[in-house]
């Protein structure tokens, strides 16, 4: 079977979106490229997920409660693939369990699955 994965993409679990951007941006160097807020708050507060990109390197950071057990909890990763609308078929005529494919706010095709220990694997058009 050939690999139609074209990028995997970290998302982390942050307590605070915006402190986080502001993190990336200052120590490594990232750029903020979608962020989903409520455009009226300037505190963070209402800010759950952004998409930072490194240089053709991204990172997504989602937001959790301080005490969530996510923080500790497997890890999420955006698979990006060239072709989501075919391995999704090819998933679900395997009995994959995979999930139905999905418009996002980020303008990309996504559907996800976990994998044995419980990782959560999304897979993305949006490479």
């Amino acid at each position: 079977m050939s690999s139609n994965v074209t990028q995997i993409t970290p998302v982390l679990p942050v307590t605070c979106v915006k402190s986080a951007i502001d993190w990336y941006e200052r120590m490594l160097g990232f750029e903020s490229i979608f962020i989903n807020r409520d455009d009226e708050d300037t505190t963070g507060k209402s800010w759950t997920y952004a998409l930072l990109d490194g240089g053709g390197v991204s990172i997504h950071l989602c937001r959790v409660v301080p005490d969530d057990a996510t923080l500790n909890s497997p890890t999420n990763i955006y698979v990006m693939v060239s072709n989501v609308r075919d391995l999704h078929a090819r998933l679900q005529a395997a009995d994959a369990n995979v999930t139905e494919l999905q418009e996002m706010p980020w303008e990309s095709l996504e559907c996800w699955r976990h994998d044995l220990d419980g990782n959560r694997i999304v897979l993305s058009d949006n490479g």
